[in-house]
């Protein structure tokens, strides 16, 4: 029987993720507490629940624009809703091809607990989720030097689309990446859950009103 609220949770972050790029990549701002919900994420590898990982309550941004992106032939879609949404999939596209690569997926998995240690050796209380401390530059430096020298080096190069103003810009080249890895971590979980994009046609309609609810 397939886990809803799981699947949910996981394609909120992965949506709260892409949303968050675009804004990143098209405005230069970034929303400490929805980008914290994410990052966090990426150390949490032994979770008990999916609420371990992202508690809903840091979801709301992923949520509302799940259902904007999954909500049917009846729902308002702008062209940010429809740019998002394929950001996701692409992403759904690229974990499977890191997944289906041993070597790679491995070595993500080492030196994803490899930056946890690191982050918790800096701040013990990370997993709090103080954005002060998540969002620490030199922590964004290291998840996203991880995605730069494992995923962009292996991979094709996802192509994100925003004003040069704002691209060209270290720390929101740094954030971005730093995003596209928790995407790619929130996909891991969907898949984790029992997620396949061929089921989705069937769940879409309870996963569109389990966001609704906010996952409760």
């Amino acid at each position: 029987m397939p886990d809803i609220r799981s699947e949910t949770i996981a394609l909120a972050a992965l949506y709260q993720a892409c949303h968050q790029i675009n804004r990143v990549a098209r405005t230069g701002y970034v929303d400490p507490y929805a980008c914290t919900t994410l990052i966090r994420g990426l150390i949490i590898t032994n979770p008990r629940t999916v609420d371990d990982i992202y508690a809903p309550a840091g979801l709301k941004n992923g949520f509302e624009t799940l259902v904007e992106g999954m909500g049917g032939a009846g729902s308002v879609k702008t062209s940010e809703t429809i740019e998002v949404s394929k950001m996701a999939f692409k992403i759904v596209g690229l974990e499977l091809a890191i997944e289906r690569d041993s070597d790679v997926f491995n070595r993500l998995g080492v030196q994803i607990d490899a930056l946890r240690d690191a982050m918790l050796t800096r701040y013990p209380d990370y997993e709090s989720g103080n954005p002060d401390h998540v969002l620490d530059p030199t922590c964004i430096r290291q998840f996203s030097s991880l995605y730069e020298s494992l995923i962009s080096s292996n991979f094709p190069r996802l192509i994100i689309y925003g004003e040069q103003t704002h691209l060209m810009q270290e720390q929101n080249q740094e954030m971005i990446r730093a995003l596209l890895l928790a995407a790619i971590r929130a996909v891991v979980l969907w898949r984790q859950v029992g997620g396949r994009r061929r089921f989705l046609i069937f769940r879409r309609k309870a996963i569109v009103e389990c966001a609704r609810q906010g996952a409760v």
